[in-house]
């Protein structure tokens, strides 16, 4: 091992024993952004990330603990030792822990390590449009790979979860069968930029975000459609992800009802 990893394995021993004094041997982290892909969870943990009171990990990077990086040795301590860094940074003001990685929202395992992990764990789901959404994930898709066309990135639907990421239904049913109403905030991500939302997170939370802006990015703007992109899509899926949205915007109403109830 070169000197350089044992210094850092050695230090990061150290600060985590002083993090047990501060925190306990119980801490937890207590919030998660489990989705959707391409929904603004990014824009959603850079916003969370400038406030006092919430610690991150470092670069706010995605962290896959609960699902291909999952760990269970030493109490969790390969999880927190990401959180250290900005811990540190913030030490005496923080309140929440968080962390964002999208594609936790895919399996029920992965739901149901977080709720072993955590059961009063906190999270927050954003949901997009469908048709703007698989879009907005053919275009990060071509760039990262090379496609040579959305056809050949549609017909590759288990590569690139277009099917679990885009039928939020079942994304709701994996939520709700282990987590309480208030223990969940979905967004809607046409409305992820305006004040209404933030208020609705500050509540949530119990912390004050007035004073805090979204980023301003590119995952604000709606994409244009072309009827080549909405034909390929009713191609592939027919009216079965129009009625999945449909249904599954019937579920928010009623899950926004019982939300404004118990924080609004």
């Amino acid at each position: 091992m070169k000197i350089s990893k044992i210094y850092k394995c050695i230090r990061d021993s150290f600060l985590y024993s002083i993090f047990e004094i501060l925190k306990g041997k119980k801490f937890r982290i207590n919030l998660i952004i489990i989705g959707g892909q391409r929904c603004g969870s990014t824009s959603m943990i850079n916003f969370l990330s400038n406030s006092k009171e919430i610690v991150t990990p470092k670069y706010n990077e995605q962290l896959f603990f609960f699902s291909h990086n999952y760990n269970q040795r030493n109490n969790f301590k390969s999880y927190h030792l990401k959180f250290l860094h900005n811990f540190y940074k913030k030490r005496g003001k923080e309140k929440i822990f968080a962390e964002r990685t999208p594609d936790y929202c895919l399996q029920d395992l992965y739901m149901n390590r977080i709720y072993d992990y955590n059961s009063e764990i906190k999270i927050i789901f954003i949901f997009r449009e469908p048709y703007q959404r698989i879009k907005s994930a053919f275009d990060l898709n071509k760039e990262l790979y090379n496609l040579e066309s959305f056809e050949s990135f549609l017909n590759n639907d288990e590569k690139y979860f277009i099917s679990k990421f885009s039928f939020y239904c079942e994304i709701y049913q994996k939520i709700f069968k282990k987590f309480k109403v208030k223990n969940v905030l979905i967004i809607d991500f046409k409305e992820l930029n305006n004040n209404n939302t933030k208020i609705k997170i500050s509540k949530f939370l119990n912390i004050d975000l007035s004073k805090i802006e979204f980023p301003k990015k590119n995952s604000f703007k709606k994409d244009e459609l072309s009827e080549q992109y909405i034909s390929a899509i009713k191609k592939k899926y027919g009216d079965t992800l129009d009625r999945d949205y449909s249904n599954f915007l019937k579920l928010y109403k009623e899950y926004e009802t019982q939300f404004k109830k118990i924080y609004l």
